[in-house]
C-alpha cells in the first residue's frame, strides 16, 4: 500500500478582531526571475531616473473635503486634507497589485509578498523634513492615515 499523505501545514490563524494582520508569503524565484531581478536593479543604479505625474479629476474629493472638513476635524482631531486620500488611493493600488507591495530577499533568493501595507510620505515638520510609516494603511481608517499628525508629534 502507498504510505499515506503527510497532512499540509495548519493555516495561520486569522487575526483577532481589531488586528491587522502582518503575514508574508515567501516564493522561492527561479533562475531566469533572479537574472532579470539582477538586471532591473543594475539598470537602476546607473541610469537615469525618471518621474512620472498623473493627472486625475479632484473635484469629487474637494468637494468632500469642503462638506465634511469642520465635522471631520471636530470628531478626529486631525484635518481632513489630501494627504489621506492618496495614501488610501495609494494603498488600493498596493493591494490590487501585489507584486508592487513585495521585496526581494537576496539571502534567500526569494520574492516576499506582503498582505499588508505601510506607507511612508515625506512631510514638513517644525524639526525639519520627516518621513513617519503610517502602518496596515489597507485596514486603517483615513483619519489614521494622515501623515501630518505623526509629523507634528515629532518636535
Amino acid at each position: 500500500p502507498a504510505p499515506a499523505p503527510t497532512p499540509a501545514a495548519p493555516a495561520p490563524a486569522p487575526p483577532a478582531s481589531g488586528e491587522a494582520s502582518r503575514e508574508e508569503t515567501r516564493v522561492k524565484m527561479n533562475r531566469m526571475r533572479l537574472r532579470i531581478a539582477e538586471r532591473l536593479k543594475e539598470a537602476q543604479n546607473t541610469a537615469a531616473c525618471l518621474t512620472t505625474f498623473q493627472e486625475c479629476d479632484m473635484g469629487a474629493l474637494m468637494e468632500l473635503r469642503k462638506t465634511h472638513k469642520d465635522e471631520f476635524e471636530k470628531v478626529h482631531g486631525v484635518k481632513l486634507g489630501f494627504m489621506s486620500a492618496f495614501v488610501k488611493a495609494s494603498t488600493a493600488a498596493l493591494l490590487e497589485t501585489p507584486a508592487v507591495n513585495a521585496y526581494i530577499d537576496d539571502a534567500a533568493k526569494e520574492i516576499v509578498y506582503r498582505d499588508y501595507c505601510d506607507v511612508s510620505v515625506a512631510v514638513a515638520s517644525p524639526a525639519g523634513l520627516v518621513v513617519p510609516v503610517l502602518r496596515n494603511t489597507d485596514v486603517a481608517p483615513v483619519c489614521a492615515v494622515n501623515p501630518v499628525a505623526p509629523a507634528r508629534e515629532t518636535r
